[in-house]
């Protein structure tokens, strides 16, 4: 019934306010990352919406004899990007579950050969798992790691915390993670002396990026999905949280960081080709409505596949809605250039990359 559950089901959640990724990011700072990337966006402070919705066929699928499990990577360019990999699941609980996530985050020549190609596991080896428990009564997923733990290069040890609770809180029913050595509560990593809080979720952030001139005490971060290509071209969406000016509107703020575009421009796609005016912005229910004008394209022929796709990403990353409505040049009777229509609100997809393994 778990593997059932989990072929259908894959969450995207928005948890806790902005004060707990503060603190990661400058740890991150003191301990020499390079900016490149960090933590995702806290989602908003008021909102703790876990979203299951069922594949909806958006993104390519994997083989019907094969289950999916999605894990968190490292690309060739440095940054974390969930992968959804077509593998045969051998347990069935969601501890089970997790613990294969596990083994294949962590370094292994056995498993190296199998990832998709550019991707490396960001665990390092030798890094062993007691127990893993599950309260599902409260979505918490509790993971025990045997002592000592591998030693790690300070910069990437921030990202070994963004890849486990990003993984974890794919699994159905889990929000939220809790981490221990040996039995006792993991308080600092080793090598960074960064904190640990005792409850993870995903507004530690992921690829973490901070705008320069930003004061701590009056920022937010938004989560944004640019895409980027391995070395054969094959596309994927790499999440990227970038800390802003504080803004009382958490939607728009994301949409207008996604219409500026990626910083490292080297590595990452902008959204969009051409500028953008927000003509208008609202939630309704649970409905992300969106209405855009291309100021250099005057029809919508052709509008990227690429481009929608990180709109609704964006969008329901910074609100919790499960779909986005969007009208382009004051019409919504258009198709991508994957011939998708878009006359009818588009649910966030389920499988966000499924790359040739």
């Amino acid at each position: 019934m778990m593997k059932a559950k989990f072929e259908r089901l894959i969450r995207r959640k928005m948890a806790a306010s902005v004060l707990l990724l503060l603190p990661l990011i400058a740890a991150c700072t003191q301990n020499g990352s390079n900016g490149r990337q960090a933590v995702d966006d806290p989602p908003p402070s008021d909102i703790e919406n876990t979203m299951l919705q069922e594949a909806d066929g958006v993104a390519d699928s994997a083989s019907l004899s094969q289950d999916q499990l999605t894990v968190y990577l490292m690309d060739r360019n440095g940054y974390l990007a969930p992968m959804t990999l077509g593998v045969n699941l051998t347990g069935e609980s969601t501890s089970a579950v997790a613990e294969e996530a596990l083994a294949w985050m962590t370094s292994d020549n056995k498993l190296k050969d199998q990832l998709p190609e550019g991707f490396s596991a960001i665990l390092p080896a030798g890094l062993k798992v007691d127990e893993v428990k599950v309260d599902e009564s409260a979505g918490l997923l509790n993971i025990d790691f045997a002592d000592p733990l591998p030693g790690m290069i300070a910069a990437d040890e921030r990202h070994l915390l963004e890849a486990i609770v990003w993984t974890m809180t794919e699994l159905p029913g889990i929000n939220k993670v809790k981490l221990s050595v040996d039995g006792q509560p993991l308080r600092n990593l080793p090598s960074s002396g960064m904190p640990v809080y005792d409850v993870l979720t995903r507004a530690i952030g992921i690829n973490v990026e901070e705008e320069k001139g930003v004061e701590v005490n009056r920022s937010m971060a938004v989560t944004l999905y640019f895409s980027s290509h391995s070395e054969d071209g094959e596309g994927y969406f790499v999440p990227v949280t970038r800390v802003i000016d504080r803004s009382p509107d958490r939607a728009r703020a994301a949409l207008e960081q996604l219409i500026k575009g990626p910083s490292n421009t080297k590595a990452l796609d902008p959204a969009f080709k051409s500028p953008m005016t927000i003509e208008q912005l609202s939630l309704l229910a649970d409905t992300v409505n969106v209405s855009l004008r291309d100021d250099v394209r005057k029809t919508n022929a052709d509008v990227p596949a690429e481009t929608m796709e990180a709109l609704v990403l964006t969008m329901t990353e910074a609100t919790g809605a499960p779909q986005v409505r969007v009208v382009m040049n004051g019409d919504d009777s258009f198709l991508d250039s994957k011939d998708r229509p878009y006359d009818q609100p588009v649910l966030r997809p389920t499988v966000v990359n499924s790359l040739k393994q």
